[in-house]
């Protein structure tokens, strides 16, 4: 009946394996792998099945095993059928299938036989799974020992532990599986885990979440998921204890920021108080500066979203966290201990670069190339090197990126990724894209042209168009040569923005005048529901005004200015349009010059909003509006003689 099994199998291979080693896990596994469906599909990464879909499956998973069990159909005619549909996809519901027909079976034997003999003879990992069910569901002779040799892979072990629910193994006993499992092991395993106990409460804070795949999903299962304060209150800490709890907090503030944690105040005071008093080591000062950073980013997100109430009182909140953060930040044996771990290649070296720029110790340029070269793909090694380090840093970070990088593929031809859409493997894009921003001329003479006309090559946008701002330098002094690559790479550029940039840099606009008006006046200029608009027209002059820092700046929508010009004495009615920085970017045409400036005259204000802007900057159209704001002025300059607070009554 089962015809295609191989001699040696997978259960001969790790029921060896188990025995010679204590039950240990099977390590000639690969654990950034095996499991990985059962995970993607347990955190919802992927789409689930509709609930007929699923029955669907599982009901033609059971009839062909049925027919195979009588000898009517061979064995890989299902392990094709699992191949194409894996049995993650429907196991709840194979799960109900085998019990029923189980129970409604007169010849239960076959049941039970095809599924040891899959289970003990196939090389088949979908088969051995779809089996696994069966076997747990009817309790097949022998389900312990079976369960035990299939726990040590990952690959099995998602259908183990609910193999072991079933027969009801104790909450203690999936303990002992926590805690000498890896990879997607661990998130199998703290999914059946309950913290009922200080014991579990203490490994799952301390060690949950210490693993190299699934992080993001274990943080959520463990620590985010316990009541940290309490645990905190309870615990008595050593430095190995203070040690454990940083590096766990640092793996959680990669993904979560603090108010994600219950508490957070009352927890992140006593954190940095045990790590002011007592602690040493690198993570309690990187997860200082965890959590300082992510408050900070906080209060900046606030300022750009203009949320000055939320910004201030979230700084009243936190700000005597964030002081204690600085304060310890600021002692000086930090130094030593960053200095003591350049040499430990267990720890991440992104953990060392974040300490060493925060605290300001300067990395030698023998010990930046050992790290460099271990790790080149580390995107913070770049932005420290070209952003932080010396010269000799520079010029060694750079000929080993040079070096070691995928260059050709880095610039192959424009495409349309941006950096917020990028996979963990692209990460040689993110490199490429922070060596074009923090380069500078003065570091890199003799290679920054060369540099940056590659790097308007790179599928990233943002290089693109990072590079094209770097190449303003040269301007005027492209060889032949060089201008026909930068047209070419506008013919195949696909993104405005980009084809903008790239058009500025064969402008002369370098010939052009500079001018810059002072627009303190319109600094207060905002839109209102009372605006007029007047009239749409082209800005003038383009030939007479730098516009080279336009590009990429000035868009759509902005809003611009419209000044008189005090400095032109044979035209008065000279209207200029400037940038919210004062830069003059060309005239608004005479005829309505006139008019405009006879109502300026008169205290009103006008400004423009962008409309259409050229590839090239050199067609700019704007609606021109009249502003509400001098009939404001009006109203609030006779209700100050009546009120201390204007805002009173204006709305």
């Amino acid at each position: 009946m089962v015809k295609d099994f191989e001699d040696r199998c997978v259960f001969d291979e790790l029921k060896e394996f188990y025995y010679n080693n204590n039950g240990e896990l099977y390590s000639y596994q690969d654990f950034e792998k095996s499991g990985v469906k059962e995970f993607n599909m347990s955190s919802h990464k992927i789409n689930d099945l509709k609930v007929y879909e699923k029955n669907r499956l599982a009901a033609d998973f059971i009839r062909i095993f049925l027919d195979i069990a009588q000898d009517k159909e061979e064995i890989t005619v299902l392990d094709g059928y699992v191949t194409l549909n894996p049995v993650i996809n429907y196991y709840e519901n194979l799960e109900k299938l085998f019990k029923c027909i189980y129970e409604y079976e007169n010849n239960k034997i076959y049941i039970e036989n095809l599924i040891y003999k899959i289970i003990t003879k196939s090389n088949s990992k979908e088969l051995i799974k779809g089996a696994l069910i069966g076997a747990y569901i009817i309790k097949i002779n022998n389900i312990e020992e079976i369960l035990k040799i299939y726990e040590i892979h990952n690959e099995y072990l998602f259908y183990v532990l609910n193999g072991y629910e079933h027969i009801g193994l104790s909450n203690n006993e999936f303990f002992e599986i926590a805690k000498k499992s890896k990879g997607y092991g661990k998130f199998f395993s703290i999914l059946h885990l309950k913290p009922v106990n200080y014991e579990i409460s203490d490994w799952m804070i301390e060690e949950g979440c210490n693993n190299n795949v699934a992080i993001t999903e274990l943080v959520c299962l463990s620590m985010l998921s316990i009541d940290i304060l309490d645990y905190m209150n309870k615990t008595t800490f050593s430095k190995e204890k203070i040690e454990n709890l940083s590096k766990s907090f640092s793996i959680m503030f990669s993904d979560y920021g603090v108010k994600e944690i219950r508490d957070e105040v009352s927890v992140c005071e006593k954190l940095l108080e045990e790590i002011n008093e007592n602690a040493d080591d690198i993570y309690s000062l990187y997860v200082t500066i965890s959590i300082l950073y992510s408050l900070e980013a906080d209060l900046i997100d606030y300022y750009k979203e203009k949320k000055i109430n939320l910004q201030i009182s979230l700084y009243n909140k936190y700000k005597n966290i964030i002081d204690m953060c600085k304060k310890i930040c600021k002692k000086e044996h930090w130094k030593t201990v960053v200095e003591n771990e350049l040499t430990n290649i267990e720890l991440e070296t992104s953990i060392l670069i974040t300490c060493a720029e925060k605290i300001g110790y300067k990395i030698k340029k023998k010990d930046f190339e050992i790290l460099f070269r271990r790790d080149y793909e580390n995107a913070l090694l770049y932005k420290y090197a070209f952003s932080v380090g010396n010269k000799n840093i520079k010029k060694c970070a750079y000929n080993i990126a040079m070096k070691n990088l995928s260059v050709s593929e880095l610039s192959s031809g424009p495409g349309e990724f941006t950096i917020d859409k990028l996979k963990y493997e692209d990460i040689q894009h993110v490199c490429f894209f922070i060596m074009s921003k923090y380069m500078n001329y003065e570091d890199f003479a003799d290679e920054y042209k060369e540099f940056n006309l590659r790097a308007i090559k790179s599928p990233l946008i943002e290089t693109r168009i990072q590079a094209s701002s770097n190449l303003e330098k040269f301007k005027g002094k492209f060889d032949l040569k060089e201008i026909e690559y930068i047209k070419n790479s506008i013919i195949s550029e696909s993104v405005s923005s980009v084809r903008r940039a790239l058009n500025s840099l064969l402008t002369d606009d370098y010939k052009r005048e500079k001018k810059i008006v002072n627009v303190d006046n319109f600094s207060d200029m905002t839109i209102h529901v009372k605006d007029i608009y007047l009239i749409s027209v082209n800005i003038e002059n383009n030939n007479t005004y730098d516009r080279s820092e336009l590009f990429n700046k000035l868009k759509e929508d902005d809003m611009v200015y419209l000044i008189r010009d005090s400095d032109n004495l044979d035209n008065s009615n000279v209207i200029l349009v400037t940038t919210d920085k004062g830069l003059v970017i060309g005239t608004i045409p005479i005829n309505l010059g006139e008019i405009i400036k006879n109502l300026i005259d008169n205290g009103k204000y006008f400004y423009g909003i962008v409309e259409k802007i050229s590839d090239n900057y050199e067609e700019i159209s704007i609606g021109v509006v009249m502003s509400y704001r001098d009939v404001v002025d009006e109203i609030g300059d006779t209700l100050m003689l009546l009120s201390d607070d204007v805002n009173e009554f204006i709305q």
